[in-house]
């Protein structure tokens, strides 16, 4: 029996290692269906907890380094009868797998990046300032921030009207590098309905 253990331990660490490497790196050879949890990849589209399940293939593998391991040892170096020993090696692999599972949805789940949707990398709508101011009917220079990256890109006024440098403005519309803009004061008094007063 203590062969048996020995080789489940073996077998189980090597597997375990192997689909540590092949799920989060890439770096060993892709076993059948054996990937770290099919972490979809790890390639910044983001992963969700209720993507993953706890049950796979690096945690059956350590469940088997486990139960490998202290059934060995329980074997090796006691006198328990061995309808103690396999319970109890039992437990420690549910233990050691169950750290596993904790790592993962403690620490490395939620240091994913979160799926980014289409809609975070549309420029319409988004908010700038004029670094090179426009000309009557020319191009100037607008800079924005989209997804926590500063961009810029040339800028041409909606009415063809000359804008000022550092004037704030909203992307209306984009087309072939180009950012069609109004002045965000403009459009704020474009939108307030009349007070009292005015009427």
């Amino acid at each position: 029996m203590e062969t048996i253990f020995l080789v489940l331990l073996l077998t189980g660490a090597a597997l375990a290692l192997l689909s540590v490497l092949s799920g989060l790196g890439h770096l060993g050879p892709h076993l059948p269906h054996v990937h770290l949890a099919h972490l979809p990849h790890l390639h910044g589209g983001g992963v969700h907890a209720s993507d993953v399940s706890p049950v796979n293939a690096t945690t059956i593998t350590v469940f088997l380094a486990w139960f490998g391991g202290i059934g060995y040892i329980l074997t090796a170096a006691t006198h328990l009868p061995m309808l103690l020993i396999v319970p109890l090696a039992g437990l420690a692999g549910l233990f050691g797998a169950s750290l596993v599972v904790l790592f993962l949805f403690r620490v490395l789940l939620p240091g994913q990046t979160p799926a980014l949707r289409p809609e975070d990398y549309r420029i319409e709508g988004t908010l700038g300032r004029l670094t090179v101011p426009i000309a009557p009917k020319g191009t100037g220079e607008v800079v924005y921030n989209k997804v926590g990256v500063t961009r810029s890109d040339g800028a041409r006024s909606v009415d063809g009207a000359p804008l000022p440098r550092g004037t704030e403005v909203v992307v209306l519309c984009y087309e072939r590098g180009i950012a069609y803009v109004e002045p965000l004061d403009r459009l704020l008094a474009a939108r307030t309905p009349p007070s009292e007063g005015d009427l």
